[in-house]
């Protein structure tokens, strides 16, 4: 056969160039790169800037191992099933920083060292790491045990709106510094600019005592034995200590200490050069394995994807100045675009929140999964982990501990938050929960379910007011079940003012301060329901519009391990079948009735965290379960639109079904199941399931079958 030369060479040019146009589809950036190279593997670009420029929908921009300090902001649109994509190579570690290595240190006096350098960062984020180390900002008290946690304050004697007096400040004028204010309160902190000191009296611009939320955060106020504490800092004169520094902007100095007094190392000591680490101004974009460090990752977009990336040091710096507010905005992660997803990343310290999902930005549909959050919240003032304000925001599987204030605060509409596992919140504030929420008119119509909220209890100074879940003013329309509260200093549940249509069912509260309380406050609270829970300690409070029935208060060991968190009742217990089936409340169960409590006795051992078992609802006593000669093969698993079962000749397929259920045990298909044509193999389609987890039980004359299935 005779090929035209003419047609086969232009086939060839098209050919090699479908294959150029695929290849440069991907490009790479490396710290040896060149903006004029082709941004192949072999000849990759320098810089993201570039990378952006050139990609379209569809594109992926592969970065090589190393760190870079160019801020990674992606300015354009990717498409559904075409997102831009910044990821990190295979098996390298990437770092972006917003931060700079400083060097030229020389010697002050004694201890302190400086060198010259232009912070043109706002003051309030400014911040100097050594070794990767968060450092102080020089203040008085010292900062002696080297723990953020522990606010190393001095108690105040009195003080009104722009004072406070107290002995022993150090004899220097304090002027132009600031001051760090924590009430008796201990519900937040607040810091303002120092106008005058002397060694017994401070003073400040001043905040306005008569209005949220200096009324109740304020010297006039003796709460908890005292008026509150302080410390003072930034000021050069207070630059004593170890791990302290200062930034004269006068001069353009930065004076510094390390933790031994030696001089800085080169390329030991860096300080923040932006705010913003990242920042996604497009839609469908993913960024995925990227580790960032020291500022913060802002999501503008919608339909973008966060996914095993880690932020350290995210979000750090002082308070806002002028704040009128009991909180700030700033965040290591601030999504505020809609449909976002956040999933398998590590968010490590933070001075204000962990991720924060914003309904001002209509930053709606989002989920929140998986996620390891550790130590947010460093100021002590209304901010949290994880803290979502936008509506339909699900908040799953998320490991959280280190907290100053709450664990987790969710306030949109139609949310849901389920196994998470939140510990150790309330490190510096009071009057607050492992889950915290505020409410208004709105009936949320939110669930909470299936979490592990424990081992929270505020400083000796705050108090004993950490809840477990605390839906305080105006909170309506949460259902509250399936979680566990433990070893809280307070309410296991708290709710306060005009609370209506809250539902509470199946909760075990274990070594709680109380088991309820409510603070009415001459609301009205109306359509409440507290059924089948179990605390070990009292009592369920009997307020008007709470409906409190079939619960069980008891000291008695009910529970097999609540130390080694295995709370599943014992057998013999006074928790299995005394429930009650709680009408228009889905929820499967063994025995006669459920069980108290947010386990069923021989049920599904439910974990929670980024590693959670999800509950399948009841587990099939041995009697019910077929044995392995009736059912072949169950495949495949996962699956995306065909189950397939095969059977041994011993059971009668054509009398037998398949029920499958969500793992909260509600029945979403059935089936009839008939032999096919090929002999004692059924097929069933079940292309109408969303993806997640599910339980198939296979219902024959010989017994009864459950398997879990995956579906894609």
């Amino acid at each position: 056969m005779k090929i035209n030369q003419t047609n086969f060479l232009f086939m060839l040019f098209l050919a090699l160039n479908t294959i150029t146009l695929t290849a440069q589809n991907t490009y790479y950036v490396a710290t040896n790169g060149n903006d004029s190279n082709a941004g192949t593997a072999s000849n990759p670009f320098k810089t993201f800037n570039k990378a952006v420029s050139v990609m379209s929908p569809g594109s992926t921009c592969i970065i090589k191992g190393g760190v870079y300090d160019e801020e990674l902001l992606i300015n354009k649109n990717g498409s559904a099933g075409n997102y831009i994509t910044f990821k990190a190579a295979d098996g390298e570690n990437v770092t972006i920083k917003a931060t700079k290595y400083i060097n030229g240190w020389q010697s002050h006096s004694g201890n302190i060292y400086k060198t010259s350098v232009d912070m043109t960062i706002d003051e309030r984020f400014r911040n100097v790491y050594h070794n990767q180390q968060h450092m102080d900002l020089a203040r008085w008290p010292n900062n002696i045990d080297n723990n953020r946690w522990t606010v190393d304050c001095k108690f105040i004697d009195n003080g009104g709106n722009n004072f406070f007096t107290l002995t022993d400040v150090p004899d220097f004028d304090w002027t132009g510094g600031l001051v760090y204010y924590i009430g008796g309160h201990s519900g937040t902190s607040w810091t303002r600019k120092i106008t005058s000191s002397s060694t017994t009296r401070i003073e400040h611009v001043g905040v306005d005592i008569t209005k949220w939320p200096f009324n109740p955060h304020n010297p006039t106020i003796l709460r908890n034995g005292h008026r509150g504490q302080l410390y003072l800092f930034n000021k050069l004169e207070a630059l004593d200590y170890a791990r302290e520094w200062y930034y004269d902007e006068s001069t353009k100095t930065l004076y510094f200490q390390t933790a031994d007094g030696s001089k800085p190392s080169d390329n030991t000591v860096e300080y923040a050069t932006h705010k913003f680490v990242a920042e996604v101004r497009g839609d469908y974009v993913k960024i995925e394995g990227i580790k960032f460090f020291g500022g913060s990752v802002k999501i503008r977009g919608d339909y973008n994807v966060f996914e095993n990336n880690q932020i350290i040091h995210g979000s750090e710096g002082f308070d806002n100045l002028a704040s009128t507010t009991a909180g700030v905005g700033e965040s290591s992660l601030e999504v505020l675009g809609g449909n976002a997803i956040v999933r398998n990343c590590t968010i490590d310290q933070s001075s204000a929140n962990g991720i924060s999902v914003q309904n001002w930005a209509s930053a709606h549909n989002s989920l929140i999964e998986k996620n390891t959050i550790s130590n947010i919240n460093y100021l002590g003032i209304h901010a949290t982990p994880i803290r979502v304000t936008a509506n339909n925001v699900k908040v799953l599987k998320n490991t959280v501990v280190n907290s100053g204030r709450d664990g987790i605060y969710v306030s949109g509409n139609t949310c849901e938050v389920a196994y998470n596992d939140v510990s150790k919140a309330q490190l510096i504030n009071a009057d607050s929960g492992v889950f915290y929420t505020v409410g208004n008119n709105d009936l949320k119509n939110t669930e909470v379910h299936h979490n592990w909220f424990h081992d929270s209890k505020p400083p000796l100074y705050a108090g004993v007011k950490a809840a477990g879940i605390y839906l305080d003013n105006n909170s309506k329309g949460y259902v509250v079940h399936h979680n566990v509260v433990w070893n809280v200093s307070w309410s296991g549940y708290q709710v306060n003012w005009a609370n209506w249509n809250l539902d509470f069912f199946h909760n075990t509260l274990w070594n709680c301060g109380q088991a309820m309380a409510s603070w009415v406050n001459g609301y009205e609270q109306k359509n409440n329901r507290v059924y089948n829970n179990y605390s070990s300690t009292p009592a369920w409070f009997d307020e008007t519009g709470f409906d409190v029935k079939d619960n069980l208060i008891s000291t008695s060991s009910l529970l097999v391990n609540p130390g080694a968190k295995n709370f599943a009742p014992i057998e013999t217990g006074d928790l299995v079948d005394k429930g009650v089936v709680i009408s228009g409340f889905a929820k499967s169960f063994n025995g006669t009735a459920p069980d108290l409590g947010a386990y069923e006795h021989n049920g599904t051992p439910w974990t929670a965290g980024v590693n959670a078992i999800e509950d399948a609802g009841s587990t099939l006593s041995n009697s019910d379960i077929v044995l392995a000669e009736n059912i072949g093969v169950f495949y495949p698993n996962p699956v995306k639109d065909e189950l397939y079962i095969s059977f041994k000749n011993s059971v009668d397929v054509n009398n037998s079904s398949l029920e499958i259920y969500s793992m909260l045990g509600s029945k979403v298909a059935s089936y009839s199941l008939d032999e096919n044509n090929e002999g004692r193999k059924v097929s069933v389609p079940i292309t109408s399931l969303s993806s997640g987890n599910y339980v198939v039980k296979i219902i024959t004359p010989k017994g009864i079958s459950n398997k879990v299935l995956i579906k894609e």
